[in-house]
């Protein structure tokens, strides 16, 4: 920051001696000292000396920045895809989760893409670690297993000449609660996507500065996540509510702030700060 002041300083007083010299020769061609052309030459150096520098201090700022940064202690840790399906009454038990079975249900289906109906007895509903629910169907001596989700099936099943949707086979005909099995799908899904890979806890936690409402607000950065979808994100306190937050990295667009006024862009921060290289 002191290096930005100082050259913008001397490019703005050498400018102005370029402009006072060149304005002596523009009226006065026929006596020109030959100090005022040394200074003139001088300055216009001096300019350009500042102009180089002030690009480089741009171009490499965050490079000098971390090499000259005290790094704060970053402890890592390196998950084993550990992943938690126990919700509300529902276990998961070697990736499949029993949701519903009792007598067999004799139903149609008109799948898409299929040029007739398939039949058979429903006789299970599981929800399976990919996050869809299946039924299983008995068809002859063959058992079906027919995928379902919730929000993009459009498959319809006709029992008893009424026919159904999958959320309405679920609550008229299993007589299923579907805000607690949808909620358990929805978690099982977030441990597929959303499941840390690394977690690194700054100890303690470092604090910067994020405009937010066009005022400079101090945090503390607890936690930096990398999940298994290669999405990113920090757990951040708000020093003044005493709030947490979890922010997505790439909805970061300004550079971070240091209590010294030094300013760098996060992502290059963390890639510095954090090693992503697997631990066994």
């Amino acid at each position: 920051m002191k290096k930005i002041i100082t050259i913008k300083l001397f490019l703005v007083v050498s400018t102005l001696v370029f402009i006072i010299t060149s304005l002596m020769g523009y009226f006065n061609n026929a006596f020109i000292p030959e100090s005022v052309s040394y200074l003139k030459l001088i300055s216009l150096i001096i300019i350009l000396v500042c102009l180089v520098g002030f690009i480089n201090i741009r171009l490499f700022h965050d490079k000098w920045l971390l090499k000259k940064m005290v790094k704060p202690k970053v402890i890592k840790t390196v998950q084993n895809n550990e992943k938690s399906y126990e919700f509300l009454d529902y276990r998961m038990n070697q990736g499949v989760a029993l949701i519903w079975e009792n007598d067999a249900i004799f139903a149609n289906f008109n799948l898409p893409g299929n040029s007739k109906n398939f039949s058979g007895y429903i006789k299970q509903l599981i929800l399976k670690e990919d996050g869809n629910f299946y039924l299983s169907v008995a068809n002859g001596h063959k058992i079906e297993q027919i995928a379902f989700n919730e929000l993009t099936s459009t498959i319809q099943i006709m029992i008893n000449a009424t026919h159904y949707s999958f959320k309405s086979l679920c609550k008229d005909v299993l007589k299923l609660e579907l805000n607690k099995i949808f909620k358990f799908a929805d978690h099982v899904r977030k441990q597929v996507s959303l499941n840390e890979k690394y977690i690194f806890t700054f100890d303690p936690p470092t604090k910067v500065l994020l405009p937010i409402n066009n005022n400079n607000e101090l945090f503390e950065i607890e936690k930096y996540y990398i999940f298994h979808n290669n999405d990113k994100a920090i757990l951040m306190k708000n020093v003044s509510k005493q709030k947490r937050t979890l922010a997505p990295i790439e909805n970061i667009k300004c550079k971070i702030e240091f209590e010294n006024g030094e300013k760098i862009d996060i992502k290059k921060w963390l890639e510095y700060l954090c090693d992503t290289t697997d631990i066994n």
